[in-house]
């Protein structure tokens, strides 16, 4: 169902921002050597949750986006794929393409929402190439790892305001309500991202999986751990 307007992405990793306090998924191209990549800011509960697909993690108990997984499989109801196509307002927008009985409907959705659902049928995730060719993030041409160039995001500022300049230098986020919301690249793209910054992100997507999979002691100690971080990081 992939047109030549989009462009087949994988979901690379889950980062936490640099000096936000939220995570990015962060898209590549799928099966090209230096894919373009695309980072977008989203909530914690779906860092998490894409978190898990990722590690193939179960859940003690299904969480929402497998009990919707499951109920569509019951209902005969297919995912045949996820589109992120349009950005206003510096938010991103997403459909899910469902099929039943020969019947194909698209589905409004926020990127989050789609791409954990996509890691949970198996389908494949696009982005219009339109977009991808307007907020995309070039890897590094010295660098021909993603991982380096994830990294070494801090070092991208003059391809990420020059796109973005006439929206205020923000990278295109989406939240947990669904609001606009800007993160503004300025402050994140001035100094190196901090390792206990880095540490304090991962650890708070690890207690929001720890809590979706029902790990209460794993969740106080990772609480705790937070707690001693946030206090030691306090001037």
């Amino acid at each position: 169902m992939a047109t030549s307007s989009q462009v087949e992405m994988i979901v690379v990793k889950v980062s936490p921002y640099l000096r936000e306090d939220r995570p990015l998924v962060w898209l590549g191209e799928k099966s090209v050597d230096q894919p373009r990549l695309l980072p977008i800011a989203i909530g914690e509960f779906e860092a998490a949750a894409i978190q898990m697909q990722l590690e193939e993690d179960e859940p003690i108990r299904p969480i929402s986006y497998d009990l919707l997984s499951s109920m569509l499989t019951r209902l005969e109801v297919a995912v045949r794929q996820v589109v992120i196509h349009t950005v206003r307002r510096s938010v991103y927008y997403a459909k899910v393409v469902v099929e039943k009985g020969h019947k194909i409907q698209d589905v409004d959705s926020r990127p989050s929402d789609a791409i954990a659902l996509a890691l949970r049928t198996g389908s494949p995730i696009f982005v219009s190439r339109e977009l991808l060719n307007e907020v995309g993030i070039e890897p590094l041409k010295t660098e021909s790892n993603v991982e380096n160039t994830l990294d070494r995001f801090s070092e991208l500022e003059p391809q990420i305001t020059g796109v973005l300049s006439d929206r205020d230098e923000a990278i295109t986020s989406e939240t947990a309500d669904g609001k606009d919301d800007l993160v503004n690249l300025e402050p994140v793209l001035a100094e190196e991202p901090g390792e206990e910054m880095d540490e304090l992100g991962m650890l708070k997507v690890q207690l929001e999986k720890a809590v979706l999979c029902e790990e209460y002691e794993e969740a106080a100690r990772l609480r705790d751990e937070i707690e001693s971080l946030i206090n030691k990081n306090k001037p």
